[in-house]
């Protein structure tokens, strides 16, 4: 049987196009740039991400401290978070990629994001969608392949609002109780 990402609609990939906007929203990575090193996200300010068995959570930029995180952090095999950050840069590793059901990333205000693979190709998403509106990327798993989206988003919406109309709902963490 032909591979899912072979019977899918056209989409371009990383090399066709240097942006994603409303003329060009989505880009499909190719089976290779979804596998190999990590996909890195500069200009967000925070990441939403869906896992295994559905477990969600969400984190700001910068030094991960445990009171910053929503919903529960997904580890992949060692010890890697299956989304983080390294400084101001968003971090999926893709060795585990599978993992990943799918993740939203929030741009700094006003700031474009961009976002590279291992082989030196990268895409820009614009600061400003339209007057009142900007763009957020959401990262989608197909089978083996990710697809990337700019998701036109108006100004002023909270974080919870807009996880809740991308269908996310953060897991409960229970609190510890050693024995």
């Amino acid at each position: 049987m032909e591979p899912l990402h072979n019977r899918l609609f056209p989409a371009p990939g990383m090399g066709e196009l240097r942006s994603l906007d409303r003329q060009n929203p989505v880009l499909r990575l190719t089976p290779m740039e979804s596998a190999v090193g990590s996909l890195v996200v500069a200009g967000t300010v925070r990441a939403v991400w869906e896992g295994p068995g559905y477990s969600t959570g969400s984190i700001s930029a910068g030094e991960f401290r445990p009171e910053d995180l929503d919903g529960v952090q997904v580890q992949a095999p060692g010890n890697r978070p299956l989304v983080g950050y390294e400084d101001d840069l968003a971090l999926v590793p893709l060795r585990h990629v599978r993992m990943l059901r799918r993740a939203l990333f929030f741009p700094k205000p006003k700031q474009p994001m961009s976002v590279g693979v291992y082989n030196g190709k990268s895409v820009t998403i614009p600061a400003q969608a339209g007057h009142r509106s900007y763009y957020a990327l959401s990262v989608i798993r197909i089978d083996d392949v990710l697809e990337l989206r700019a998701e036109e988003l108006p100004y002023g919406m909270e974080f919870k609002a807009i996880w809740e109309a991308f269908g996310f709902t953060m897991t409960t963490r229970l609190p510890y109780q050693g024995r």
